[in-house]
């Protein structure tokens, strides 16, 4: 059996193969795009097919997300996860907030892996917990998706912070 640490080091070691003959980490990533309601299958959930990477490598990493929160399912590709790791290692490994925030991501934190069919596993506690179990709603947000469960999907649509998305868009300049 592989550990999530042995299966972390794998895509770490992959995304710097990947570097290290190109000069970057690819940027021809699958776009995830668009809601789709799916069935729930012995705790598997079958993705788009526009969301099936081609070829190798077929792991993710799912977060419980926002790690204070636990809302929903944050699926990262290796290379998201990859920037992810990047942007923690430039933290002091003295400073007590980055220790903290390094061990919420961690521990809540599992690879999983698809398979030739499509089909994702999901981690059996985190999904039961957020009430994802016999449905799930996949969110794309370009470069990673979420897995909500579909009710509490529809409640956060319902009540949107105006506010919140119209500074998130001046933010960004679009």
């Amino acid at each position: 059996m592989v550990n999530n640490g042995d299966k972390w080091w794998q895509l770490v070691t992959m995304a710097r193969v990947a570097k290290s003959k190109t000069g970057a980490v690819s940027n021809s990533a699958t776009p995830y795009l668009g809601q789709h309601l799916r069935g729930v299958d012995h705790g598997r959930v079958i993705l788009p097919v526009e969301w099936r990477p081609d070829g190798s490598p077929q792991d993710f990493m799912v977060i419980i997300w926002p790690v204070t929160t636990r809302e929903y399912l944050l699926v990262l590709p290796p290379s998201r996860w990859v920037t992810l790791q990047k942007n923690l290692e430039c933290l002091s490994l003295t400073d007590e907030q980055a220790a903290t925030v390094e061990r919420l991501i961690g521990s809540s934190t599992s690879v999983r892996t698809m398979d030739t069919y499509g089909r994702l596993p999901l981690p059996e506690e985190a999904a039961k917990r957020l009430g994802i179990e016999s449905e799930a709603m996949l969110v794309g947000r370009m470069n990673k998706f979420e897995v909500w469960s579909p009710s509490r999907y529809a409640a956060t649509l319902a009540n949107p912070d105006a506010q919140l998305i119209a500074d998130a868009l001046k933010s960004i300049k679009i």
